[in-house]
């Protein structure tokens, strides 16, 4: 195997895939990236054996081949090079040599016969959703995600596509998120809870302009990218029914700005007493909310006017956009 790739679109590659590798594994080639050159281009891939990535890098190859080396080191080493042209070579089938400008550097690898297949599965259909959306409703729904080990059906966001909408919901017990978005046109109805590592990597890896093309099969996620793929493992379990939770009739309502309330909430969270002007309809009531769960919930939304719906003291309230935005968060009070 001989490659010669930009420095800068292999360390971008690397960066893509490497945070998949853990820094501890009980089989020392899940510690490596998987090198695959073929064609006009390398594959660099990565697995936990739960959620894998695989993107492919522009190259000159002089001769086809495949190695893994230690992620983490050849991502050192590659952030490190000069803006230059990245000549790698194979030697004694698993010493690897890496120049570029003055440097040279060598790394024992391992043959890649052992890596484990990094394989998409072959849905019957994709769903096309643009990036900066995919993004938008993995941020007003991660944050909710549980990270209690027990609750192993909680431990991920719930995508769901039926009709024409695409919905994304996250709930730890205490709270729960809801994001939906309208695709414009119908698609082939699927869930499945994507675990929250690969839902970290997807808003990591994502830009804002691409197109995304998503996937749910009987148990796996695939997101496909121009050039890059990732596939994790679908979580087992049943997840709450979710439209239950939803209060539907809210007799009392407040109005404020979100910019206001965030300042007030960090205020009283280290420890104070604040009074805030708010636009409020309902009877007098006095309820307690995790301030860090109001924080989280309205650092969501993109509008300045935040809404409150709530029932009574005992009910949990409902955080969204005044305007509507497809986002809804609702929190479970505090006994006061």
């Amino acid at each position: 195997m001989e490659v010669v790739l930009d420095r800068d679109a292999f360390l971008k590659g690397l960066q893509m895939v490497q945070n998949i590798v853990e820094p501890r594994q009980t089989l020392p080639i899940l510690a490596n990236v998987l090198l695959e050159a073929d064609g006009e281009s390398v594959r660099l891939t990565a697995t936990d054996l739960e959620v894998g990535a695989r993107v492919s890098v522009p190259a000159k190859v002089g001769s086809k081949g495949a190695i893994t080396v230690s992620a983490r080191k050849l991502a050192e080493i590659v952030k490190e090079l000069p803006a230059a042209a990245v000549a790698l070579k194979v030697t004694d089938n698993v010493t690897v040599s890496l120049r570029c400008g003055g440097a040279t550097y060598r790394m024992v690898g391992l043959a890649p016969d052992d890596f484990p297949p990094v394989v998409p599965a072959s849905p019957q259909s994709w769903v096309s959703v643009e990036a900066k959306t995919l993004r938008e409703m993995l941020t007003q729904t991660s944050f909710a995600v549980s990270h209690d080990e027990t609750r192993y059906a909680l431990n991920g966001v719930l995508f769901a596509f039926q009709g024409k909408d695409v919905r994304m919901v996250a709930t730890d017990g205490h709270r729960l998120a809801l994001s939906m978005r309208s695709l414009g046109q119908g698609v082939a109805s699927a869930t499945g809870i994507v675990p929250r590592k690969a839902v970290t990597e997807i808003m990591r890896v994502i830009g804002a302009g691409e197109e995304v093309q998503l996937a749910i099969t009987d148990n796996q996620f695939v997101l496909q990218m121009p050039n890059f793929v990732m596939t994790a493992r679908l979580i087992e379990g049943q997840f709450p029914n979710y439209e239950a939770v939803i209060p539907r009739t809210h007799p009392a309502r407040l109005t404020t700005s979100r910019g206001a309330l965030s300042s007030a909430l960090r205020r009283v969270a280290v420890m104070a007493e604040e009074r805030l002007d708010v636009e409020y309809a309902g009877e007098e009531m006095v309820i307690g909310f995790n301030s860090r769960y109001l924080l989280e919930a309205i650092a969501a939304l993109e509008k300045d006017q935040v809404v409150l719906e709530i029932k009574d003291a005992q009910s949990p309230g409902v955080i969204k956009s005044v305007e509507g935005e497809g986002y809804c968060c609702v929190i479970m009070p505090m006994r006061i």
